[in-house]
């Protein structure tokens, strides 16, 4: 178990709250709370993810006392709350300015009380944590955490707060890791640190991004990460390299597609990355973002970007934005025309986060394809009969099979463009040094202006996503989508550094 890790997230709007609950007698005296959060076991630990704070009411603290003392009415009501839900209660409280945030005695006695004793039977083997929050007198935020799970105490290692900037903060109990570079006489990226500053480099270097579709759009937006300097990626796509694919997938070279065994399109990224920046980690993943091993695997992130043209995937990166509050960027890219003449290169990026409408409140999937993307082939097949013959009686074939989907024109040099965009955006928000102009926009490259729109849309008062937020694995039976189980497992061809040796 010593192997453990644990990550928790944390919606920004969220930890705003919280803060100015838990650091309202900040900075000389400590204050605190109980909180909800959702949870998943993995190989690699645990994902915990924010609910919402049950703060205290009048006399379930005692304010004469310097440090954090829970009264029983308090602890009674967060034993009620156990009973009554499938998620797990915490304990969140502040360190006067100066102390840092290590446990204390009296945190380590409160800590064992509630998380191996009194919260054991309501909690019917659901996790505890408990989280030490402080500011520094320049303001930066420290934390510590650890977590009861499977008898044993795991600590909380990095703490992940989407919003305007991705923050990953590493807990202060936590050594730090001194990475040795190769002597170099220049930074490979210097001009991208005279631009957004030199925290930038340690920030990418950091990062964990997760790529899923690694074709005309997903290549190009890994290029320019692993250039960019980011430390890990986790490449996810089912698909071997095609020879139509040498036109637009970064990486790829003739002998790759006229092999008789093309290699997977994660392979040649893999390859790609070694040769431009051996000091990243990547995990290979041949697969879906349907297996919930791809997304045990995807929990790690900061960040996702969505380049798969599938409605599965984008209700997926929707899921995974609203229940775990893992966020994504995603691209689409539509292009059309006749007689040699290009009359539509549309393209069009949209943010998911936790605060934000998903991909079902945007009206970003179609519901019917969907469908048909998951059921198997035999059905598919009994479907299209089913079609052709409601036609040959007169009736409409719709109502059975709304036609096989036609190849979409996606090229190099408009995936290309989208998927440097793409990587672009995601260093501005994990830096914190640009966004984009919108949270949806679309574009024409072919238009007057680019035929730039603005298409964010209202979240829907009744979606889940709003509802459910932060709810983890214990909104499973809400989500918005699942791995059909005729669907083959993934395969998992590499999880180590690029660097060949």
């Amino acid at each position: 178990m010593s192997g453990l890790r644990v990550l928790f997230r944390i919606a920004a709007s969220d930890q705003r709250k919280l803060e100015r609950l838990v650091f309202q007698r900040h900075p000389g005296r400590e204050w605190g709370t109980f909180f909800t959060f959702g949870f998943r076991r993995t190989h690699w630990g645990w994902a915990l993810s924010y609910v919402d704070a049950l703060p205290p009411g009048p006399g379930d603290l005692d304010r004469n006392s310097g440090v954090v003392q829970f009264r029983t009415q308090y602890i009674s009501r967060a034993m009620r709350q156990l009973e009554d839900s499938s998620l797990g209660v915490g304990v969140t409280h502040s360190h006067p300015q100066g102390v840092g945030t290590f446990p204390s005695a009296s945190d380590d006695d409160m800590d064992l009380y509630f998380g191996t004793d009194l919260f054991r039977g309501p909690g019917k083997g659901r996790p505890y944590c408990s989280l030490i929050l402080n500011r520094t007198a320049d303001g930066r935020l420290e934390f510590s955490g650890r977590v009861h799970a499977e008898g044993s105490w795991l600590t909380v290692r990095n703490l992940i707060i989407p919003g305007d900037c991705l923050e990953r903060i590493e807990s202060a109990t936590m050594d730090d890791e001194t990475t040795v570079s190769e002597p170099i006489h220049e930074s490979v990226t210097a001009r991208l640190e005279s631009l957004i500053g030199e925290a930038s480099k340690k920030r990418l270097e950091q990062a964990v991004v997760g790529v899923i579709g690694c074709s005309g759009t997903g290549s190009p937006a890994i290029e320019m990460l692993a250039r960019a300097g980011v430390g890990e990626l986790i490449l996810v796509d089912p698909q071997r390299l095609s020879p139509s694919n040498l036109e637009r997938v970064h990486g790829s070279k003739w002998n790759h597609v006229h092999s008789d065994k093309p290699p997977y399109k994660v392979e040649c990224l893999t390859d790609l990355i070694s040769e431009i920046n051996p000091h990243c980690h990547v995990t290979a993943i041949v697969g879906n973002i349907l297996h919930e091993q791809v997304q045990n695997e995807l929990l790690r992130c900061d960040l996702l970007l969505g380049c798969s043209d599938s409605y599965h995937a984008r209700a997926a990166l929707g899921d995974l934005a609203s229940f775990y509050l893992l966020p994504t960027l995603d691209a689409g890219v539509l292009m059309d025309g006749k007689h040699g003449q290009v009359a539509l290169q549309t393209v069009e990026l949209l943010k998911l986060s936790p605060d934000l409408p998903c991909p079902f409140c945007q009206q970003r999937i179609d519901p019917v394809a969907l469908d048909e993307e998951l059921i198997t082939e035999e059905e598919k097949q009994r479907r299209q009969q089913a079609a052709h013959d409601a036609l040959k009686r007169g009736d409409a074939p719709d109502n059975y099979w709304h036609g096989t989907p036609r190849q979409l024109h996606t090229v190099g040099y408009l995936t290309t463009t989208v998927g440097a965009m793409l990587s672009g955006y995601a260093i501005g928000w994990l830096t914190g040094a640009f966004r984009m102009p919108y949270d949806r926009f679309q574009f024409d490259i072919g238009k007057p202006n680019f035929a730039m729109t603005d298409a964010t849309a209202p979240r829907r008062a009744d979606c889940v996503c709003a509802k459910l937020k932060g709810h983890s694995h214990q909104a499973k039976a809400d989500r918005s989508v699942t791995l059909p189980k005729h669907w083959s497992p993934p395969i998992f061809l590499s999880t180590m550094r690029a660097l060949k040796a």
